[in-house]
């Protein structure tokens, strides 16, 4: 089956094409990358024009695709998506190019990425450890904005769950993160902060800011070396509370798989001891976080796989009619 999957994230929109036939035995192409803010992109319907225009000519082509799978940084609910970090939403019943097109949201497609067991090999470990099992592969990343999913094992198989964890409350602990919560909550203009305001790319850069009084960008907030270890170790301590969180809510957890860009870019934010303190910080339960293993995805490519899985998967199920749409 040929498959045309996108990830449309809050920065960057990656489409390529994928050829499966099963689980193990999938096809990915060379993803064609751009900005998701490109002036004259309004709509979904502008993107797919773009693609079509600008796309290499093997690829360009919607109807060689049997299906479409729109992986998207934000809530989706049936045909429609709520997208936070980019002007405009997203309703499947104003896209007519194809009959076969499916909605999710980035990090559940992902989480179907991992259905592939041959992408657990390649993952870099950043600690060891039992885990439990049966139980869920927690995935956690952070980029423009903080996603969750989980893969959870089931008899007679797997089965994905959703989360928008990230628009949650974000809980700031002792009197220099009060000072750190008020900062945010002065610039934002909110009566609280979310996780995905704190842990993400903005969240670092007015992180920093906070702690130096200097404006910088997300990638000169987290650098690993000069002035900015006050501003890592926060974030670290930040970056692991969530994901700790997120395991205690989907507990038992076989695994955690950090994901997203700031972490594959930073991965000295996950080894380092204010990650690890804070990730097992968790009082009588220290010793069931202690014992989960924890792995790095450098591969942005995977939510492109994910979102291709998940199509396969659904028109496993569906006839062409025009009520096979997702």
């Amino acid at each position: 089956m040929r498959i045309l999957a996108a990830d449309i994230g809050g920065t960057h929109s990656r489409f390529a094409a994928a050829d499966i036939e099963s689980l193990s035995n999938i096809t990915m192409g060379d993803p064609f990358i751009f900005p998701t803010w490109l002036e004259g992109n309004e709509s979904l319907n502008d993107m797919l024009e773009h693609f079509q225009q600008k796309a290499p000519s093997d690829i360009a082509d919607l109807d060689q695709y049997q299906a479409v799978a729109l992986g998207v940084a934000g809530a989706v609910d049936g045909g429609k998506a709520t997208l936070p970090n980019i002007p405009w939403d997203i309703d499947l019943d104003s896209v007519s190019r194809m009959n076969r097109i499916f909605l999710l949201n980035d990090f559940y497609a992902q989480a179907h990425a991992f259905m592939n067991v041959n992408l657990l090999g390649c993952l870099h470990p950043v600690r060891p450890g039992p885990g439990f099992g049966p139980g869920s592969i927690a995935i956690v990343g952070a980029g423009t904005g903080l996603g969750h999913a989980a893969l959870k094992t089931i008899p007679g198989g797997q089965m994905v769950i959703g989360s928008e964890s990230g628009h949650g409350t974000f809980s700031f602990h002792g009197s220099e993160e009060r000072d750190i919560e008020d900062f945010f909550m002065d610039r934002s203009g909110n009566k609280w902060i979310s996780n995905d305001e704190v842990v993400s790319g903005s969240g670092a850069a007015l992180l920093h800011e906070c702690l130096t009084g200097k404006s910088v960008s997300p990638a000169q907030a987290l650098a690993e070396a000069g002035e900015n270890l006050s501003t890592r170790n926060f974030f670290s301590r930040f970056y692991a509370r969530a994901c700790r969180n997120y395991c205690l809510a989907v507990h038992p957890v076989e695994r955690l798989l950090i994901s997203g860009g700031i972490a594959a870019r930073n991965p000295h934010l996950l080894d380092c001891a204010e990650f690890s303190n804070e990730f097992n910080d968790t009082g009588h339960y220290r010793h069931l976080l202690e014992r989960i293993p924890i792995y790095l995805n450098i591969d942005q490519g995977v939510g492109l796989m994910g979102a291709a899985i998940y199509a396969w998967l659904q028109s496993s199920h569906l006839t062409a009619s025009p009520e096979s749409r997702s």
